[in-house]
C-alpha cells in the first residue's frame, strides 16, 4: 500500500480557508466603520445623523461608506419608521453591492425595471431587496408564460377557423369564452382572458401586460401580480354580465386594467418621485382610450359575430384601484394606508359578492340558457 508523504497541502491554505479569511477581514473592516460612527456603542446609528453628516463637507463618511450603501441611507433616512440603522442591517446593504458588483448586468436591469414601478425614494431599497432575496429566483414568468398561453389560444383557433384578421377570429364556440347562455359554466367566468377577439385585441393586451406586468412582478412577486390579474378578469367578466347581460366576452383586458390602474394609481401618488410622470400618464390614457374605443367600436358598430363586452375593462380598472393598495407592497407603510387598503379591499369583496348573489339569484335578468350548443 502507498502511503503518500508529501504533507505540503497541510502547509498551503485551502480556497476555502482563504475565502474564509477574507470574510473575517472584510467584516472586521465593515465593523470599524460602523463603530466609528456609533458614537455611543450602542449598535445602531441614527439615520438622520448620517444625513447630517453626509451634507457637510468636512465629513469622510463618502470615503468610508460605499455609493451605493449611501444611496440607500440616505433614502431610509427620509421614511424609515426606526430611523436607526443596526450592523446587520448594513453588512445586508454591504453584502448586496457586493453581488450587484458581481452581476452588474443583472443589477443594471433591476435598476431598470425598479425604475418603471418605484419611486425614487424607494428605489435603492428595493433594488438591494431585489437582489438579495430574489436573485431572479423564482423569474417573473408570470406575465409571461400567461402571454405564451393567450398567444397560444390564440393561434389555435386562427389555424381551426381559418381566420386572421384585425377582428378575427371570435370564436363564440369555445368552451373558454364567456357565453351568457352559457353561464352555469362558473370557469368561463376566467377562461375568457385566454382568447381573444382578432389580433388588434391581442396585440394591445399581450404589449400592455408584459412592458408593464413584468416589471411589476419583479419588484412585487409573482404571487400579488397574479392575484391582481386574475382579479381583475373576475371583476372584468361579472361587470359584463351585469352591464351586458346578453353579450360575449372574450379577452385578458380584464387583468390588464386591473394592472394599468393600480400602476396609475401608484403613479398619481408618487407623482413627483417618478420620473416622466407626465409621460406615463399620457402613455396609459391613450393605450386606455384606444383600446376602449375599439372595444366600443366593435360592440356597437362591428359585425355581429364581432361583437363583445367592453364592460371587463372598467371592471378590472375598478378592482385594480380596490386592490392595488393592499396587494403591491409599500417599503412606507402608513397606519391611514393599511385602513384605506382594507376599506377598499372590503368594497371589492362586496362588489363581488353582489354580483355573484346576482348572477345566482337573478336569472330573469339573463338571456335563458341556450340548448342547441
Amino acid at each position: 500500500m502507498h502511503v503518500n508523504t508529501d504533507k505540503s497541502w497541510q502547509t498551503q491554505p485551502s480556497r476555502s480557508t482563504n475565502k474564509d479569511h477574507h470574510n473575517v477581514e472584510m467584516d472586521r473592516v465593515w465593523r470599524s466603520i460602523f463603530e466609528k460612527y456609533d458614537s455611543d456603542n450602542d449598535g445602531w446609528i441614527p439615520l438622520d445623523e448620517l444625513k447630517v453628516l453626509l451634507q457637510s463637507d468636512a465629513s469622510e463618511i463618502g470615503d468610508d461608506f460605499p455609493e451605493g450603501v449611501l444611496d440607500e441611507i440616505l433614502e431610509r433616512a427620509d421614511w424609515d419608521n426606526n430611523r436607526m440603522l443596526s450592523y446587520k442591517e448594513f453588512l445586508q446593504m454591504v453584502h448586496t453591492m457586493e453581488l450587484g458588483s458581481a452581476r452588474p448586468k443583472f443589477q443594471r436591469l433591476v435598476k431598470i425595471l425598479a425604475m418603471t414601478v418605484v419611486p425614487k425614494s424607494e428605489r435603492a431599497t428595493t433594488v438591494r431587496k431585489y437582489l438579495q432575496q430574489y436573485s431572479c429566483m423564482p423569474p417573473p414568468l408570470f406575465m409571461i408564460i400567461a402571454s405564451l398561453g393567450e398567444l397560444g389560444v390564440f393561434i389555435y383557433y386562427c389555424v381551426k377557423l381559418k381566420e386572421l384578421s384585425a377582428s378575427l377570429p371570435v370564436p363564440i364556440d369555445s368552451s373558454l369564452i364567456y357565453n351568457p347562455y352559457r353561464r352555469k359554466e362558473a370557469w368561463r367566468f376566467i377562461t375568457y382572458m385566454l382568447v381573444h377577439a382578432g389580433a388588434v385585441h391581442i396585440f394591445f393586451n399581450i404589449m400592455i401586460q408584459l412592458l408593464l406586468g413584468v416589471p411589476l412582478e419583479m419588484v412585487h412577486k409573482w404571487w400579488r401580480v397574479g392575484l391582481l390579474y386574475f382579479a381583475g378578469g373576475l371583476a372584468g367578466s361579472l361587470a359584463s354580465s351585469l352591464s351586458d347581460p346578453d353579450t360575449y366576452l372574450a379577452g385578458a383586458s380584464g387583468g390588464v386594467y386591473a394592472l394599468i390602474a393600480a400602476h396609475l394609481a401608484n403613479v398619481i401618488i408618487n407623482f413627483k418621485e417618478m420620473e416622466f410622470a407626465w409621460l406615463r400618464l399620457v402613455t396609459l390614457f391613450v393605450f386606455s382610450g384606444s383600446d376602449i374605443g375599439i372595444a366600443l367600436y366593435y360592440r356597437y358598430y362591428g359585425k355581429e359575430e364581432s361583437r363583445t363586452s367592453y364592460a371587463s375593462h372598467f371592471g378590472g380598472a375598478l378592482a385594480g384601484l380596490l386592490l392595488g393598495v393592499i396587494t403591491l407592497k409599500n417599503l412606507k407603510i402608513y397606519s391611514w394606508e393599511k385602513k384605506l387598503g382594507w376599506v377598499m379591499f372590503s368594497i371589492y369583496v362586496g362588489l363581488l359578492v353582489f354580483a355573484i348573489l346576482w348572477n345566482v339569484f337573478y336569472y330573469n335578468y339573463f338571456p335563458m340558457q341556450d340548448s342547441t350548443k
